[in-house]
Formats: structure tokens, sequence, C-alpha cells
């Protein structure tokens, strides 16, 4: 016998104080509720029945791919099918408000006119109860109407804003509706706008107008973009062992600036990338009452004082890698940092031993460091001893500094002393950028720039070196971008001999010309690849997103490291590769072909280099 439901109810509801009553109580309980004294017939013989042994069953939907797996998953009908005191009418009940959430459940897919049959076949054991869904045809977005107020209208520094806000709006007219896709547009425009200057813009209106006989959309949202905001007063809590100076000293924005969330996601990295705290939680008072001096609001947890940590990994650069580092984050109770790192590589072996001061009132700090390192790359070996003092400020792991170091090394070839070399580099670093985003930016540019030399009298040869890089991203569209990447350096000297390999240049790999082995491109010396004193590396690379987490890509890298712009002859690796978004930065997967060596090397990384 099989029944078919097309009646509508009011969906059934438990008051929560029933949660602790036994399921055939809390039920008659519900019958019962309202009716005057004495039950009714069906009501006994509901309450019989429930008593009785508990019906069992399973549930079938019929659906195209995408509903059936999310109403499988969302149906009261589905979630109560193993409750052991199941009863005919309660069964029935469930079964027709399976109908209406159904209905509701499609419709915020685009699907307003579906056709919904339930039954419920008790000629099979357990029971079948079937739910058809024909979700009909899917509404279309006709138009879309955003509209803003307010004082951003009227303000040029704006502009950029209301444009990012625009763009950011993804349910555009031709696009199916989806509830989640609407309530993203409107959060989107709304996080472009208040991103910058306007922290209190808040939607005003919205509405979406749905035209079931037409199948169409019409959209209209409405942004007040509220006041300017400035950044008043830094309010720090949560900090036990440092004083509340610390946290505020890592500040980016002063007083009386206009309001930023990039300003907020640069202090909160700082914050964490100290490695004084665990936790950093930064928040605007977005009250348009204290717009002209809006309080900042920074609650840290404090990292432990000392930590060891131990790692293995693998990169095809520098292939296996074990390393073991300590830290100890308030030496002399004055809250200078400790660092000490021993890495083990394949082809490179390091120990390094940093001191960082705290934080001075400008966010600026000092780095006090030594270092012993050995290098076996391209047949040559080298070993290093160096120290240096530097001025940093910026990022604390890209900062910008003034630095001065100093460097002992030998350079050996085919297993003989070839040069025995020392140098004292004076020397200034700046990072920038301007991107979309922190981690993984589609729009923008990041890069370094840096100078310095090594004066007469301090080293075994004077010399003067120059490096820029810049990585651009381009979005093409919604899923494609384009990142372009280029890198130059330069050695003034009269000789490559008697300076330092730390300064000259060799380049492939990873991250630099893919196809090649990891620096494996510079000056042949007796069949050893050492650096030269020019490097130039170009790069384009083509991506398509399969989703917000997935992407393909096609890339094209040429470059080259010589002694001179005369010896410069680019080698050319190009290939394909799988990118995925992750809380660190894009990883990447790639493989590449080298023209010259005609070789096809596999290449991981992850991030970006600047």
């Amino acid at each position: 016998m099989s029944r078919k439901f097309q009646r509508e109810h009011r969906p059934l509801r438990f008051p929560k104080s029933f949660n602790s009553v036994p399921f055939h109580v809390r039920l008659i309980a519900f019958m019962l509720a309202g009716m005057p004294a004495g039950l009714p017939a069906w009501a006994q013989s509901a309450a019989e029945e429930s008593r009785a042994a508990g019906v069992r069953y399973r549930v079938e939907v019929q659906a195209p791919a995408p509903l059936a797996g999310m109403l499988q998953s969302g149906l009261s009908l589905v979630r109560w099918q193993d409750d052991p005191q199941m009863s005919r009418e309660l069964l029935e009940r469930l079964v027709d408000e399976a109908v209406q959430q159904t209905r509701r459940a499609v419709a915020t897919e685009g699907y307003f006119r579906p056709r919904i049959e339930a039954r419920i076949d008790e000629q099979t054991e357990p029971w079948t109860v079937r739910i058809e869904v024909d979700p009909g045809p899917r509404v279309i977005v006709r138009e879309v109407d955003l509209a803003f107020h307010g004082p951003a209208t009227e303000d040029p520094e704006a502009a950029p804003l209301l444009a990012n806000a625009r763009a950011n709006w993804s349910l555009a007219p031709g696009q199916p509706f989806r509830q989640e896709d609407w309530d993203a547009s409107k959060r989107n425009a709304l996080t472009a706008l208040s991103s910058g200057r306007y922290a209190g813009a808040r939607i005003r209106a919205s509405e979406a107008l749905i035209d079931p006989e037409a199948d169409s959309a019409t959209l209209r949202v409405e942004i007040d973009s509220g006041p300017v905001f400035h950044f008043g007063e830094v309010k720090a809590s949560g900090s036990r062992r440092y004083p509340a100076r610390i946290v505020e000293n890592f500040s980016p924005m002063r007083r009386g600036e206009p309001y930023s969330a990039e300003k907020l996601a640069i202090y909160q990295r700082r914050l964490l990338e100290s490695g004084y705290f665990s936790s950093a939680q930064i928040a605007v008072d977005d009250d348009v009452n204290k717009a002209a001096a809006a309080p900042v609001y920074v609650n840290v947890i404090e990292n432990r004082r000392q930590r060891f940590e131990a790692g293995v990994g693998y990169s095809t650069d520098t292939r296996y890698r074990a390393q073991l580092t300590y830290s100890h984050m308030d030496m002399f109770d004055a809250a200078w940092r400790l660092r000490a790192d021993l890495r083990l590589e394949s082809l490179a072996q390091s120990a390094r031993v940093d001191f960082d001061s705290p934080p001075h009132s400008d966010a600026s700090w000092e780095n006090l460091f030594v270092s012993l390192r050995r290098t076996d790359i391209q047949d040559e070996e080298t070993r290093e001893l160096s120290a240096g003092l530097a001025h940093n400020w910026g990022l604390y792991r890209t900062p910008s500094s003034f630095y001065v170091s100093g460097h002992i090394e030998e350079q050996i070839i085919a297993g003989e002393i070839t040069d025995h070399v020392h140098a004292v580099f004076f020397g200034y670093r700046h990072a920038f950028r301007n991107t979309d985003d922190l981690v993984s930016p589609r729009r923008g540019y990041l890069g370094t720039v840096s100078i310095g030399g090594a004066p007469a009298g301090l080293s075994t040869r004077t010399f003067l070196r120059g490096t820029a890089s810049l990585t651009a991203f381009y979005p093409l569209g919604r899923n494609v971008d384009l990142t372009f990447r280029g890198e130059l350096g330069l050695v003034l000297s009269g000789a490559r001999k008697g300076i330092p390999s730390t300064f000259l240049f060799r380049t492939g790999g990873d991250q630099t010309v893919r196809g090649y082995a990891f620096e494996s491109l510079g000056v042949d010396i007796e069949g050893a690849t050492v650096g030269g004193r020019f490097l130039a590396i170009g790069s384009i690379e083509y991506t398509h997103w399969l989703n917000e987490s997935l992407g393909l890509a096609a890339f094209v890298d040429a470059g080259d490291a010589a002694d001179s712009r005369r010896d410069y002859d680019p080698a050319v690796g190009y290939g394909v590769g799988v990118r995925f978004r992750s809380p660190i930065g894009p990883l990447r997967a790639d493989v590449a072909y080298g023209e010259r060596t005609g070789e096809i090397r596999l290449h991981f990384s992850v991030g970006y280099n600047f």
C-alpha cells in the first residue's frame, strides 16, 4: 500500500522544555495541548500506537544531484528515521513537513516552481518514504541595482573603494539566483567599502524581487557609507608578562590617520609574527559617534616564554630537511627575543642565533645575528661564518632595514680551496607591497629593492651590489589571473674573485626559473656552477581557478646569472601546474621543461619570495 501526501501542515515543533521527556509522552502532550478534557478517539488511537512497536522506515530522495544531497542531510524526516518509538501518525506529519521543507530548500537554490511528491510505501521492510522533486526552471538574475549613499559618494578618495565594492559584487545579471550568493554579494560589497575610511558602512536596504512566472530576479541594495573614520587610541588587554607598550608599539597606524582594514591586518600579523603572542584579536569601534577618533581594541594571549620545535621536510630545491629550533621570548626579563636555529638539508647545513630587541615606539627594532653555514650546490662547496647588526621596520618577516654584516668564507671546487675571502658589507633593503590580500593576492604588486657595498680595507675586494624584484598580480576575470615576476641583480667590481658567494648570483629552481635544478644557472668554473655578477629573471603565469581553492596554471620562465651582461644568455623553462589556496599562501605543484637541458622537472613551492 502506498500513500501520497499533498496536504500542507504547519511544521511540527516541540518545546525545548520537552527535551528530557520520553518521546511518546511528548507526542501525546502535543496532541492534548489546547484540547478540552477527555481524549478524542483519534488521539487515543495515536497514543496506543505510539506505545506499540515503533514504525521503521527509510528515506529515498529523487532529485538532481546537488539538491538530493542537500535534502538527504537536511530534512527532519531523515533525522527522525532511527527513532525507536516512531508512529504512523507522526510519520505522516513528518512527511507533510518534509514537502514544505523541500520547497523552502530548493527556493534557496533559485527554484521557485518545483513539483514535489511524497509517498509512503508500506510494502517494503522497513517502509520506504520517497520524496520526488522536479525543481522546474531556475530563477535567473535579470537586474542588479547597487546604490551608495552618504559622504563617500562625494569623496574623491572613496572612488576606488566604491569601484572595488562594485567589482566585488559576484551575483551578476545572467547568473542563477542562489540565496548563498545573494548574501555573499551583499557582504563582499559592504566589506570592500568598509575596509578603508568608512568602517561604519551599513546596508540601508536590500530586496530580492522574484518573479516566479518569468523565472527572474531583480536585486536592489542600498549601502550607506557613514562618516570617514580615523584611528583613535589603542586599548590593549590580555598581556601579563609584557607591558602594554609592547602591544602598542607594534601598531602600524598613528592616531588621527584615516581608518584602513589593511592596517589592522598588518598590526595583527606583526603581533603574531613577533613571537610574543599566540593569539591577537583586533577590532575598531565602528560607532559613528566615535568616527573622529575610533578606539582600536586589541586582545592578546601570550606565548610560552620558551619553546623547542623540531621538524622534517622535503623541497624540490634543497631536498630533505631536518630542523631544530629553540626560542626564548623574554631574555633578561626585558622582552628581548632569542632564536637559535639548526637546519640540516641535503644541499645546505646551517646554525644561526638571532637576538631581537623589543619594538620601539615607532614599531622598529634591532636584530643581532651570528650564522655558520655550509653549502654544496652544483659542485661548489662554501663554508661561511657571518655576523651582523640591523635596524628594522615594517613587517617582521619582510622588514625594511639598514644593516652591517661581516663575512668570512671558503670556496671549494673539485675538493680544493679556490678562494678564501672576507667582506664587511653595509646595506639598505626596502620591501614594498600594495595587494588586495596579504596571503593570496589577486591584484596589486609586491617586491624589494636593496643596495649596499663593501669598502676597501675591510674586504678582500671592493664592490657595490644592487637588486630589485617585483611580482605583479592582475585578474583577467572572476576566475582567471595573470602573474608577472621579474628580478634584476648587479655587482659592480673589477672581478668576481674575492667576493663572498653570498653576494653573487645563481638561479634556477622552484621560485626562479622552473625546469632547471636549484641554482644550476650561473658561471661555469671547472665543471662547477658558481655565482656571477649579473642576474635577470622574467616570468609570466596564467591561472584558471576551478573553484575558490583549486586552480590550474600555465607558465613561462626565463633567466640566467652571468659574470657580465655580455655573457648573459637566458635559459627558458615552461610548463603547467596546480594551485591551491591555503592559509599560509598559495601551494604550487609544477611540471616544467627546461629548453637548455631538455629535462622535465617537478617543482613544489608555497607563498611568494620578496
